[in-house]
């Protein structure tokens, strides 16, 4: 009986052949349902109101790849939307969008514009302003870097200001004698302060300067007599000349490390202040500059360590002085046996 061989080879070789093209169009088929299932993958955008209120629309939508998001419509009183912190258009991803709010500028607020530039200055005000005042970063699609000296001088209805941010410095006198004024919100951009900004402010209670400050000049704050609460952030190298000489109510300045020098007569009469921890970046300090008698003066240095730049005189005679000062250390609740009550005995 004759076996023909050859037949069964080219079959199994054929066989072969239709599996391994079978296999390619299964990848083939797999790698195009990849492809239309990527493009329609979705993905979440959220809109953050950034305290603002939603007036219709979702601060969370699901957007398909590739495709946009729509921004709900927001409002938030006193301001206006200036757009979103980032894009929500062709989204390729998760994302957070913050609402970006620009402050409806109080009437009565005069600017100048200095020749061939692209920002404003803010050069007056009414005499009759009075009340909260809100000064936005814009005027007319120019930013506003600055407040010129005397703009809100004298404006004596004034009792509260808010800035944001974008500007640059507080001129001379800026305020000065702004009596009710209470609160003053000083932007995290301004790096400096000039002389007698705020002098004679008398309802003023307490001032945060932000990070950006580098000089405070001289009688910034003098003749505050309200003034309670001083708070001083990294970067700041210079208190000047009787800056805040009169405060007669400051009982709290809290210094940062980064401050270079203390001018003359800087807290002279600022009879409320009995306690300061100077920091050891602090390298020249004029005379009675702190002239509180009895006052607790806290140093980190040593007393042989004092800097030449402490002029005689710096001090009241009668200072007592804390040398090598450390930090009260923070007790530690458990270590002492005492409980957080309630939450202690669970915890």
């Amino acid at each position: 009986m004759e076996i023909k061989l050859p037949k069964i080879k080219h079959l199994k070789q054929k066989t072969k052949l239709i599996i391994i093209l079978s296999l390619e169009f299964i990848a083939i088929i797999g790698i195009i349902a990849l492809i239309f299932l990527a493009g329609k993958q979705t993905h979440t955008v959220t809109f953050d109101l950034n305290g603002g209120i939603l007036i219709s629309g979702d601060t969370e939508q699901r957007v398909t790849q590739g495709q946009n998001a729509i921004p709900p419509n927001v409002a938030k009183f006193g301001h206006y939307l200036m757009g979103w912190s980032g894009s929500y258009k062709s989204v390729t991803g998760d994302v957070t969008v913050k609402a970006i709010w620009e402050y409806e500028t109080s009437p009565g607020i005069e600017y100048s514009v200095p020749e061939n530039t692209n920002y404003c200055l803010i050069s007056g005000s009414f005499k009759e302003i009075q009340g909260e005042v809100y000064i936005g970063s814009y005027y007319s699609g120019r930013q506003v870097l600055g407040i010129k000296d005397r703009a809100f001088s004298g404006r004596e209805g004034i009792t509260a200001v808010y800035l944001l941010d974008g500007i640059l410095s507080i001129g001379e006198e800026a305020f000065r004698d702004c009596t009710k004024l209470e609160v003053i919100d000083i932007p995290s951009t301004v790096v400096r302060i000039e002389k007698g900004a705020f002098a004679g402010c008398t309802s003023l209670k307490e001032v945060i300067l932000p990070d950006s400050l580098v000089e405070i000049e001289e009688g910034a704050f003098s003749g505050c007599t309200s003034l309670e609460k001083v708070t001083f952030k990294e970067n700041t190298k210079l208190i000047g000349k009787d800056a805040f000489s009169g405060c007669v109510s400051l009982s709290t300045v809290e210094f940062a490390e980064g401050l270079e020098e203390i001018g003359e007569g800087a807290f002279a009469g600022c009879e409320s202040l009995v306690e300061i921890i100077l920091p050891a970046s602090v390298k020249k300090i004029g005379a009675n500059a702190f002239d509180t008698p009895k006052m607790l003066i806290n140093l980190y240095i040593s007393k042989e360590n004092i800097p030449d730049g402490f002029t005689p005189g710096w001090c009241d005679d009668n200072a007592i002085f804390e040398y090598d000062y450390q930090p009260p250390k923070i007790e530690d609740e458990e270590a002492d046996g005492e409980s957080d009550g309630f939450w202690g005995d669970i915890l």
